[in-house]
């Protein structure tokens, strides 16, 4: 596979309202996770796909930041920063109708929060197989359900989607969020005729991974009023898998509603379908019709490939599952990134003796008489001798002054540990001062006037 016949797109505009515990107002695709950034997992997966230019979306003011952050990763990608206005509320459909001009081809989308092994492969290979508008990537959830939070005892209640699937065909027939189903999901009669079984899933996770058609971001661009891919776009194109030509001659201008419409709103406008794309079809061994018209007619088709059960696969887009991936990380570092990448960064400064399964990022400074076990140090931190470091995540230029004792805790974004501090079981927010001599046990430290709300979703 070869730039020339797809595109990649890793959107990382988005601010991590998910992880303000830990976050403040940096990006969240620089969000620790083991000795990278977090945007180096979906660079280096595209990376090892033989994908050797990417277009990354950031935010303007981002822009410096990210850049350094992946000067000295060794990453074999070139990056083509396309920034949007900082000022904007941005989603990621709006993300993408930003860059429509420099989308050529068909194209991959991928999350700057996706960490995995999976191969993408079977997934590209399913929709050139079956000529898919859309194809996406599902993993198995439940990654972070063992991993339990530092700081106050809270209730996580995991978001799931609905997702629908004829496994015949491995063709899509919904998904939405489970928390807009009542109790009794209806299933529409559309849904069944003709295609056989229908499995719905409440347990599997949306990779945030898309295989589209070039001709999807130009209807894309055309629907301004859709801000977001996956609450939005994505169950719109879906159900437009059911859109039929007309067989009028003179194109029908006239909504449901008695309202002039233009042509250029039907989406089968956009979809390329020739009578030789028809033959092809129709002689193609993969069409999987189950009666005399391939596909039942529909041009607009939807697929989704499950990654294996053994598949590493998680989106680190709240508290929980950061604290999970760098938890876990050590123990299947190698099934992840192999043997090319060292846990413990070449500009890292170690000059502890007493380690255990530490993984330490670029330019991190760990002093001498420190003893550091089962822990992950951000870029650019700190660690003073006299330390004791356990089971932690000390994040990106945090500093932890002498004699401190630190167990089971999230130290934040530039959060400061004074001298003689005894955390345990903490969340340390972003930029917050702990005080000299402070002893704190199951407790949220934060610059806010009170606790806030841990969303896990």
């Amino acid at each position: 596979m070869t730039n020339s016949e797809f595109q990649a797109v890793v959107l990382a505009a988005g601010r991590g309202t998910r992880l303000p515990e830990v976050l403040g107002d940096a990006p969240k695709c620089l969000l620790p996770v083991g000795p990278y950034p977090l945007i180096w997992y979906p660079l280096n997966m595209l990376s090892r796909h033989n994908f050797t230019e990417v277009i990354v979306v950031v935010q303007e003011q981002d822009k410096l930041e990210i850049q350094v952050a992946l000067e000295h990763t060794q990453l074999k990608v070139k990056i083509d920063y396309a920034t949007v206005p900082s000022d904007s509320d941005f989603g990621t459909a709006d993300s993408l109708r930003y860059i429509y001009d420099k989308i050529k081809s068909d194209f991959l989308v991928v999350s700057c929060d996706i960490v995995t092994n999976v191969s993408l492969y079977p997934l590209i290979n399913k929709f050139r197989a079956d000529d898919a508008s859309l194809a996406l990537l599902l993993f198995k959830s439940g990654f972070e359900s063992d991993v339990i939070m530092p700081g106050p005892k809270t209730k996580h209640k995991p978001e799931r989607d609905m997702i629908g699937i004829h496994p015949a065909t491995q063709r899509l027939a919904f998904v939405f969020a489970a928390s807009d189903c009542e109790d009794t999901l209806n299933i529409q009669r559309h849904l069944l005729k003709n295609k056989g079984q229908l499995d719905v899933y409440g347990r599997l996770l949306d990779a945030h991974i898309y295989v589209l058609k070039k001709w999807v971001i130009n209807y894309l661009h055309r629907k301004e009023k859709i801000s977001t891919f996956k609450g939005e776009f994505l169950p719109h194109l879906i159900r437009k898998q059911h859109a039929r030509r007309s067989s009028k001659t003179v194109p029908d201008t006239t909504s449901d509603l008695g309202i002039a419409t233009k042509h250029e709103d039907n989406i089968l406008h956009y979809v390329t379908h020739t009578a030789l794309d028809q033959k092809l079809t129709q002689t193609s061994l993969f069409n999987q019709s189950l009666s005399h018209v391939p596909y039942h007619g529909d041009v607009v088709r939807c697929f989704a490939v499950q990654a294996p059960k053994e598949a590493i696969g998680v989106r680190v887009n709240t508290t929980l599952s950061f604290l999970a991936i760098n938890r876990k990380l050590s123990g299947i570092w190698t099934e992840l990134c192999g043997d090319t990448h060292p846990l413990i960064a070449p500009g890292a400064v170690v000059k502890s003796t007493q380690t255990k399964d530490i993984i330490v990022a670029d330019n991190a400074k760990l002093s001498e008489k420190t003893s550091l076990n089962c822990s992950v140090f951000g870029a650019n931190c700190v660690v003073s001798p006299k330390n004791i470091v356990t089971n932690s995540i000390i994040m990106a230029n945090a500093i932890v002054e002498e004699g401190c004792n630190i167990n089971n805790c999230i130290i934040g974004h530039r959060a400061h540990v004074k001298t003689g501090s005894v955390l345990n079981n903490c969340l340390v927010g972003p930029n917050y001062v702990v005080e000299e001599g402070t002893k704190s046990q199951a407790t949220q430290l934060s610059n806010a006037d009170q606790y806030m709300e841990i969303d896990i979703q």
